[in-house]
């Protein structure tokens, strides 16, 4: 009998740990630690231990077998927030000096609505490049424009390069101890001519003095237009490369000396995997909530359901994703952190709650605020904490097991939660401790609503036709609370909610994505041989992004005839400012019917957004952007079916009752194990299902059903 062969796959969140472990008939285990930032690889094994156990294996087992091992991690953010970062040294184009430094006066990024009226209070991110490291260059490269028959050709050179001023910049640089030197040109994503002979010069030098300070080359990164956002994307891959590289590593190396015998791969921000040693690894830093959402649109595929909101409620983080039509959008200039980039990255709505987060009262203004400060992995008072979280009140209204918090491997303190509620905001505002927790818990469940409502309106979309996927260690706990203020077709609960995010990760397709900026116009009155030689040029840039796939995959072990290809463009009407990202069926565009379906591909997207009545043919199309994706078969995780056991929940599942506070009363909840739950039962409320890494609060006007899968179906009575 052959061995069984592993994936593992983990998603590192501020608090917790979490691991999705597959073998190749799509089986899988989950399991969940305590998240150690300072070194990473100790919850990496903590978690694939946990998962393991399960299976009654330990982590050597596994690694001995495992196929891939993909790990998400929180220290490229961390690298942002803490700022230590290398040092940065940039070459870029005379006259732009100041762009890493005004940065478009972004200075709203990540701010409240409050707060962004409120100028006086905003304040620049931290310097990723100090003003003298900073070195201009006299260059130009023309980029073309709308008027091609009258005007330059995109790439020209209209000033060549004073390679004197390279010379005596990079030797500055180095004479400054930069740690790694950027370059960029303002026209490189028409012609990086400019951009790689000067980075050609910077490594001849670096070699000449004996070093082996990195250069890298903003085209390298992205070679798009926008250069704010192009040059944000090249100096945090500068600023965080090689520090983040060496967390990843840890990890990849505490796996090899278990047996592990490949290269750690982690996920990119548009759902791609790609190994530790990526060039460009800034693409992975907000790969966490990623997985998350690659996990929805799984089960949005499995279980046909197109229109999908998945909602995350963490320790940490409370993130809001939407799958529309079947497809996920793509942002192509992403926020995170405070920084705009320019990168793909799967669209998702990041606000300010978690069950880690803080909870003040100010006792002159009677005003309650919730974070944005999180303690992480220290929970609260409970736990680690000085400070009171959302976790403590959970705790103390009795929705939360204290002798079963991860399963009673956490030992957490209900009486000193409880007294620190009542002492830092209860007693400051004169109320009940009980009754101002319920409050909170309003707030908190208030601020979920409207951020999903503000999504689905801001897009005229309605939430009666769209499902809930809850995820998350608090996400099930803390649906009742969501669901009561937005009516959705339906809600569902996965088994595995708790470690969701891995869970996405493991489902992840395998490939690699590679973007190009263009300028092809299509206009209803441009010749026949004009509209082919436009296609000519999309399909000469198709086949070169094709073939640095190819080269890519073929690195990491993938041989070339199991590689396919996933082909879309960024279209507009001619006039629009914003561009839509779409797939087109073709990967040439050799003939005038494969330029007519690339065009329909922008018209039936279009129309999935807008009314057909918004349209515009008649001022013709331009594609800005194009891409490919590259990508390799993985095993993914199976979901299986069980026999429909009736209604009736066997009695080994039933826990017995504890009392909650809930509606402004105590109530006896019934408790339940979720693991001797069975396909077909329901659970009435008021009830508690528990579960080793998460519980699922039912109110007594609720109730669950679990289908053929053991999926949970939340529904009013």
């Amino acid at each position: 009998m052959t061995a069984p062969k592993y994936i593992v796959a983990q998603d590192a969140g501020g608090s917790m740990t979490d691991c999705f472990l597959v073998d190749t008939e799509g089986n899988f285990s989950t399991g969940k630690f305590i998240t150690h930032p300072e070194e990473e690889a100790i919850s990496y094994l903590g978690s694939l231990n946990d998962a393991a156990s399960k299976w009654n294996m330990d982590t050597k087992t596994v690694h001995k077998s495992a196929l891939s091992c993909t790990y998400t991690g929180t220290s490229m953010i961390n690298i942002l927030v803490t700022q230590g970062g290398s040092r940065v040294g940039l070459l870029i184009t005379r006259g732009f000096a100041h762009l890493p430094i005004i940065e478009r006066g972004l200075t709203w990024i990540g701010q409240t609505y409050e707060d962004i009226l409120h100028q006086q209070l905003h304040e620049h991110t931290p310097w990723l490049v100090q003003p003298k490291n900073i070195k201009e260059v006299t260059e130009r490269v023309g980029v073309g424009s709308y008027y091609m028959q009258h005007h330059s050709l995109p790439g020209t050179i209209v000033i060549p390069m004073n390679e004197e001023e390279v010379v005596r910049g990079v030797h500055e640089l180095l004479d400054n101890g930069v740690e790694i030197i950027a370059c960029l040109t303002i026209g490189s994503y028409a012609n990086p001519v400019h951009e790689n002979r000067m980075a050609d010069i910077a490594r001849q030098i670096i070699a000449e003095r004996g070093l082996e300070t990195p250069v890298i080359a903003s085209n390298e990164m992205c070679p798009v237009p926008n250069e704010t956002e192009r040059l944000k994307t090249l100096l945090i891959q500068c600023y965080i490369q090689e520090t983040a590289r060496k967390a990843l590593v840890s990890v990849e190396d505490a796996a090899k000396e278990e047996g592990y015998a490949y290269d750690l791969m982690t996920l990119l921000g548009y759902g791609a995997a790609a190994t530790v040693r990526y060039p460009k690894l800034a693409e992975a830093v907000a790969s966490g909530p990623t997985g998350g959402l690659l996990g929805g649109k799984f089960i949005s595929e499995f279980l046909g359901r197109p229109n999908m909101i998945c909602w995350d409620l963490g320790c940490t983080t409370c993130d809001v994703g939407l799958i529309a039509g079947g497809l996920l959008p793509v942002n192509k200039s992403p926020e995170f952190a405070a920084h705009k980039v320019r990168m793909p990255m799967i669209a998702i709505d990041c606000l300010g709650a978690g069950c880690s987060h803080v909870v003040k009262a100010d006792p002159a203004s009677g005003r309650i605020t919730i974070g944005p400060e999180s303690v992480r992995a220290d929970l609260g008072t409970m736990y680690a904490s000085d400070e009171v979280t959302i976790g403590d009140i959970d705790l103390t209204l009795g929705y939360v097991n204290p002798d079963y918090y991860l399963g009673g491997t956490i030992q957490v303190d209900r009486e000193r939660a409880k007294t620190e509620l009542t002492k830092r905001v209860a007693e400051p505002l004169g109320q009940d401790v009980y009754d101002v927790s319920l409050k909170i818990l309003d707030l908190l469940h208030d601020k979920v609503v409207n951020h999903i409502n503000g999504i689905m309106l801001s897009k005229g979309l309605n939430p009666a036709e769209f499902t809930l996927l809850v995820h998350g260690a608090a996400g099930p706990l803390h649906l009742w609370g969501v669901e009561r203020g937005i009516r959705f077709k339906e809600v569902l609960v996965v088994p595995w909610s708790a470690v969701f995010s891995s869970f996405g990760v493991a489902a992840a397709d395998y490939f690699h994505r590679y973007d190009k900026a263009v300028t092809f116009f299509l206009t209803p009155d441009m010749p026949d041989e004009v509209r082919l030689m436009q296609g000519s040029a999309l399909s000469r840039t198709w086949a070169e992004l094709e073939e640095r796939g190819l080269r890519e995959l073929e690195e990491e072990g993938f041989p070339r005839d199991r590689i396919t290809f996933r082909h879309g463009i960024s279209c507009r009407y001619v006039g629009q400012l914003s561009n839509w990202e779409m797939p087109v069926e073709v990967g040439r565009a050799d003939t005038l019917e494969d330029l007519d379906k690339i065009i329909q591909a922008f018209e039936t997207n279009y129309t999935k957004i807008y009314p057909s009545g918004a349209r515009y043919p008649e001022s013709g199309y331009q594609i800005t952007e194009i891409y490919v994706e590259a990508a390799a078969e993985k095993p993914k995780p199976a979901i299986h079916a069980y026999p429909l056991q009736g209604a009736v929940p066997p009695r080994e599942a039933h826990k017995g009752r504890r009392k909650a506070f809930f509606d402004g009363e105590w109530i006896p909840f019934d408790l339940y194990e979720q693991d001797r739950l069975e396909a077909g039962n329901r659970i009435d409320g008021p009830a508690i299902i528990e579960h080793t890494q998460t519980t699922f609060l039912i109110p007594p006007q609720n109730f669950v059903e679990l289908d053929e899968y053991k999926f949970m179906r939340y529904k009013r009575k």
